[in-house]
């Protein structure tokens, strides 16, 4: 079930134009891994629902201050298509039932890159981001 929605996500994803519908769709995802474990707890499904949670705050956070004129540390396309690519390979972790830590990294390092010094690491070159 999660693995579908995941799927869904990353095809409206790939669809949306605007940043803010990619974060719309992306939100879903935590959305649904939260509702799955109020049915049947998991610890990881908590553990990834907080990941993706964080992630999805750091950029939405991250696209309202440059929509109110912060441009010092941008959102980036880049940072997006990472965000497309990294829900699917989510989506094939869970299918076929792999390890998500490798994964779930990735994902923090994505969250980090929202903020000054993940933004300074990326420009120096030691953070990379890659689709």
């Amino acid at each position: 079930m999660i693995a579908d929605e995941i799927d869904y996500v990353s095809s409206m994803m790939d669809k949306a134009a605007e940043a803010e519908k990619k974060l719309y769709f992306f939100s879903a995802i935590p959305g649904t891994i939260q509702r799955v474990f109020n049915l049947e707890y998991d610890s990881d499904l908590v553990y990834l629902q907080v990941i993706l949670q964080n992630t999805y705050t750091a950029l939405t956070q991250r696209l309202h201050a440059v929509k109110s004129g912060d441009m010092v540390v941008p959102l980036s396309d880049i940072q997006l298509k990472h965000l497309i690519a990294l829900v699917v390979e989510l989506s094939d972790k869970i299918k076929n039932d792999e390890s998500l830590d490798a994964t779930l990294k990735k994902f923090g390092i994505l969250a980090y890159s929202t903020t000054g010094n993940g933004y300074y690491l990326l420009q120096k070159g030691l953070l990379e981001l890659k689709e």
